[in-house]
């Protein structure tokens, strides 16, 4: 008896199940951060370049402490300008190989934060401003790093100093090099809000202005516009954005029967305001003669003799038809 043999068709089966599963399984996806180093680079010298300040010098070592921090924020979760081991920017640049007397260091992080977000909103206020716009700044690096929630994280390094202790030379004379960054806004000067009707102050926010700056423009205290606004000192602001300053009453002031009085007094008569249009002038009606004078018409000057002439042409028709009638009888 021959050995029955086994269909191929279920282990075909299998394998090509084990195929689609393994192809169909999701495979883990990378976050991808919104901006990169070298783009929080060439943005802030433009950033400078719109402020009428000279570039600064990208340095490698700078780069390595400032990727190193920000890939710490990033692993950790910590934040802040205090690293691993409680190091500060300094130590960071430091233990990378860069001899320098101090930096002094802006971070920031944020789901889907662009640069441009990063630098005109983030980092408005005095201080951070101040790393990105100081005449003095000779070399910078950058880091950027993405958590496992998807936040990009964005560190960079400032130096006032070269590498050998010294002032940074003249660099008023240097021509950027490189790709030209969009140029940035300048930081636009706080003007204050005309008050409405009923009171309410309401500020248009406008680039490198702060919670702190405005405050003091305004001259409030800085809790009472937080608490205006359901901020706090951490909170961000954002061009455009509208802060409530003061809070009206929400009724428009009536005006009283003496301002009502004098204002119709000073208004202009209707009459004089609308441009009256020019009507033609109406054709005048004849108006018919008295009968008396009708008759006298007839009777006097010449209308008399034609009168006499047809009355003659009329007598001789008549004379004419008698004299006819009488010859054919």
């Amino acid at each position: 008896m021959k050995p029955e043999k086994k269909s191929p068709i279920p282990a075909i089966l299998s394998i090509l199940s084990l195929l689609v599963a393994w192809f169909a399984a999701p495979q883990p996806v990378q976050a991808q951060a919104a901006g990169t180093a070298w783009e929080m680079l060439a943005e802030i010298n433009a950033y400078r370049a719109a402020n009428g300040l000279a570039p600064i010098e990208e340095n490698i070592y700078l780069n390595l402490a400032a990727q190193g921090h920000a890939d710490w924020i990033a692993e950790t979760g910590l934040g802040g300008h205090t690293g691993e081991g409680g190091g500060t920017a300094t130590d960071r640049a430091r233990a990378v190989g860069y001899d320098v007397s101090y930096v002094t260091e802006n971070w920031a992080e944020g789901v889907g934060l662009t640069v441009s977000a990063c630098i005109y909103t983030k980092w408005s206020d005095a201080a951070h401003t101040d790393n990105m716009l100081d005449p003095n700044r000779k070399e910078f690096g950058a880091g950027v790093a993405v958590n496992s929630s998807g936040v990009t994280i964005y560190v960079v390094d400032f130096s006032n100093f070269d590498t050998d202790g010294s002032q940074p030379a003249d660099t008023s004379q240097v021509t950027p090099s490189g790709p030209t960054a969009t140029t940035a806004p300048l930081i636009q000067p706080l003007i204050k809000a005309t008050p409405g009707p009923d009171g309410t102050v309401i500020h248009i926010v406008q680039y490198g202005q702060t919670l702190w700056t405005i405050a003091e423009a305004y001259g409030i205290p800085l809790a009472d516009l937080l608490a205006l606004n359901n901020l706090t000192e951490d909170s961000a602001i954002y061009p455009d954005e509208e802060l409530l300053i003061v809070q009206g009453t929400g009724v428009t002031a009536t005006p009283t029967p003496t301002e009502i009085l004098t204002e119709e007094a000073t208004l202009t008569p209707l009459a004089t305001m609308r441009p009256t249009a020019t009507q033609p002038a109406p054709t005048p009606t004849p108006t018919p003669e008295p009968r008396s004078n009708f008759l006298t018409n007839i009777f006097s000057g010449d209308t008399l003799w034609v009168g006499i002439g047809l009355v003659a042409v009329s007598l001789s028709g008549i004379g004419l038809l008698l004299y006819t009638s009488y010859r054919l009888r």
